[in-house]
């Protein structure tokens, strides 16, 4: 199940605990490198690990290429309504597209598995 609050320690213990975490892997440095940008991640690091680099990347994205985030957003198909750009620092709207993204991930590979 994936947690339906903004908690990246709830997709962390989920995430060590499943058969799905490689296939996650996999499914997240695809949607990166289809948007175009390399993430270095691979199936054998931490699941924490897996989180700060993707917060890494986006960070960067937010901050030196505004228009590879949005691609990347639309890749993964977060709806723009859950990004409200209000008055959030870069980190802190970093951290929620983290989670999003991660969470998406999360429920595509799921869903291609129950319906294999």
């Amino acid at each position: 199940m994936v947690p339906q609050e903004d908690n990246i320690t709830q997709l962390v213990v989920q995430f060590s605990d499943s058969e799905f975490y490689i296939p996650l892997v996999k499914q997240v440095k695809k949607d990166f490198e289809l948007s175009g940008h390399s993430i270095a991640i691979d199936e054998f690091m931490a699941p924490g690990d897996l989180i700060k680099e993707v917060h890494r990347q986006i960070h960067h994205l937010l901050q030196y290429n505004f228009d590879a985030y949005l691609q990347l957003l639309y890749r993964v198909d977060i709806p723009e309504t859950l990004m409200s750009f209000t008055t959030e620092n870069s980190d802190a709207i970093a951290q929620k597209a983290t989670f999003y993204i991660l969470q998406r991930e999360w429920k595509k590979v799921k869903l291609r598995a129950k319906f294999k």
